[in-house]
């Protein structure tokens, strides 16, 4: 256990969360792999009462705060750290107090980027798309400093990163891998719009699957890249993402096609006969609701968005309409812990404030 007398917390916050570290400590000691995991804090600094705020900056400072209770092993987000729908000074300066809080521990972090992260909710509202963040930045203040950690995740060109512990690997894929360019001063991709990852990314998944060796393979992502009904979840190549993972499962060897789009076309080889290991499940937020659900043999488990969702807002889904969440309780937030066992080949995901206490898997 890592004490941390410098994370100040609030007290309602510092109960709720110490009443669920005891609850969840003795049924994750001695897991091959323990995650402290939030996704879309959707951090800004107008307050809210209803919807989002700098309240999503005080999730993460609580999510390391209960890491430093439990027997966790890396620290998790998984994307849209910021809400991106105010001007880009402002939006920077919230990314990067997010950044610097995974950055203040020795306990290694993995952070995906969302689809939000760019800014460019703000810059839909401006005539010539002002505002919007070229992917420098996030790769700049985010990717640079994970890649940079002792003990960290190898980051590769386009965003996916690779850890292995225990006899895990543990990918996480960028859902917003869009080459972007600058046409007549706007940017050709709407980046808040358009989750993709290029053919080139893919190629990287296929190396660390074909690397993998005898380990079991936990996938991670900001976005799912599959739907309950077994449609796409992204614009682009989220099909072949799924395809090359029920591939790795089944041991295949051949190729994948992505088609003849300039930006996400092309084609991909891949051998995994050599492996052993099998994918666990694909963790993900984005869709601001809870979800499991199997395609293929690939389980695919969503995370609640961890910034306030106020029952009365337009925005707010179905899933946060029913916890009634309010501001200053612990519903206000939402996170987990994710704990894999190897040896009997389980997935626990334990919930606190707005989510699930506990959803368990064999894989």
């Amino acid at each position: 256990m890592r004490l941390h007398p410098n994370i100040t917390i609030r007290r309602f916050a510092r109960a709720d969360l110490t009443q669920f570290a005891e609850w969840v400590r003795p049924q994750i000691t001695g897991a091959s792999l323990n995650l402290a995991l939030i996704t879309d804090t959707h951090d800004r600094t107008q307050l809210s009462r209803t919807f989002y705020g700098p309240n999503g900056f005080w999730h993460v400072q609580e999510q390391h705060w209960l890491a430093g209770e439990l027997p966790i092993d890396w620290r998790v987000h998984l994307g849209d750290l910021v809400d991106g729908s105010e001007p880009s000074f402002l939006t920077l300066w919230r990314l990067r107090n997010i950044v610097s809080d995974y950055e203040a521990d020795p306990l290694p972090y993995v952070i995906a980027k969302g689809n939000h992260d760019d800014n460019d909710k703000y810059a839909e509202r401006n005539r010539r798309f002002a505002g919007s963040f070229h992917p420098w930045v996030f790769n700049e203040h985010v990717f640079r400093k994970m890649k940079a950690q002792v003990g960290g995740p190898v980051v590769s060109r386009h965003g996916l990163s690779v850890f292995d512990w225990a006899n895990i690997r543990v990918i996480t894929l960028n859902t917003s891998d869009v080459p972007v360019r600058w046409v007549g001063g706007r940017k050709n991709y709407d980046m808040k719009k358009t989750l993709a990852v290029t053919a080139a990314q893919v190629q990287e998944l296929i190396d660390a699957l074909q690397s993998a060796g005898s380990r079991d393979v936990l996938i991670m992502s900001h976005a799912p890249v599959m739907t309950r009904s077994g449609k796409p979840g992204l614009r682009f190549n989220g099909r072949q993402v799924h395809e090359v993972l029920r591939a790795f499962n089944e041991k295949l060897s051949g190729r994948v096609e992505f088609g003849a789009h300039p930006d996400f076309g092309g084609q991909a080889r891949f051998d995994f006969s050599q492996t052993h290991g099998r994918i666990i499940a694909s963790l993900s937020g984005h869709w601001h609701t809870e979800e499991d659900f199997a395609v293929n043999g690939i389980h695919y488990s969503l995370m609640n968005v961890s910034a306030l969702m106020g029952r009365n807002h337009g925005l707010t889904t179905r899933y946060n309409r029913k916890w009634n969440r309010l501001i200053n309780t612990p519903t206000e937030y939402a996170g987990y812990v994710v704990s894999v066992d190897t040896k009997a080949r389980t997935l626990g995901v334990y919930g606190y404030g707005a989510a699930s206490a506990k959803r368990s898997f064999r894989y």
